[in-house]
């Protein structure tokens, strides 16, 4: 199985700033262009997905729409690629926040922990929706599909870690429309013992990809 990953376009949230979590903020006309370089570097390079998912919320599914613009692919909307959920951080800038909660905003700058922030997703949560995308991917599609995602540097971070098995989650700076690409053999993915350390299984194509907008 072809699996690509793609982080929405710039959005207004992202150009003011703001932790937007499930905020439903829209691109920005730079996310559109950022969107349609996108599309073409695609078209350009062959690539055609047999499935294509976007979080609903609309900077992705903008994202989407854009990119897909030269395929007849219809669009799915998959709630559990959807952006964590940061709580009472949604909308604010970090400024805002420790102004507003400075002793919240210096507990969580040591830690990083979601669990002090008031109605954000905690890590075990976070871990459990990725969980249930990667055995999703596998028991849905075949070693023939060519799966896309459209989603958010939040969540794909965490996606990334149960796909690749590893206990600790590792901060990644995700470009806006960056292209994350893995070649999977869903037939075997199950296997333990030799097949676990057969790379040829398992590879990563791509991995943080911008070059369409340099």
């Amino acid at each position: 199985m072809n699996l690509t990953i793609i982080r929405h376009a710039e959005s207004s949230g992202n150009a003011a700033g703001r932790w937007q979590g499930r905020d439903d903020t829209t691109l920005t006309e730079l996310g559109r262009r950022q969107a349609s370089l996108l599309a073409k570097r695609l078209l350009d390079e062959g690539y055609r997905p047999t499935r294509l998912y976007s979080s609903p919320l609309m900077r992705t599914y903008e994202t989407a729409q854009i990119a897909s613009d030269g395929w007849d692919i219809p669009i799915t909307r998959w709630d559990d690629i959807i952006e964590t959920d940061v709580g009472v951080f949604t909308g604010r800038t970090w400024e805002e926040i420790e102004t507003q909660m400075p002793e919240l905003a210096r507990a969580f700058s040591k830690t990083r922990d979601m669990s002090l922030v008031e109605g954000a997703e905690t890590y075990a949560q976070r871990r459990a929706r990725a969980e249930r995308v990667i055995e999703r991917l596998i028991a849905d599609h075949a070693n023939e599909d060519a799966v896309m995602l459209v989603s958010h540097g939040g969540i794909m971070q965490v996606i990334f870690a149960a796909l690749m098995g590893a206990e600790r989650l590792w901060g990644i700076s995700v470009r806006n429309t960056a292209v994350f690409r893995f070649e999977i053999d869903a037939d075997r993915w199950r296997e333990g013992g030799a097949a676990a350390a057969n790379q040829n299984l398992r590879r990563i194509e791509l991995f943080n990809d911008a070059r369409h907008l340099d």
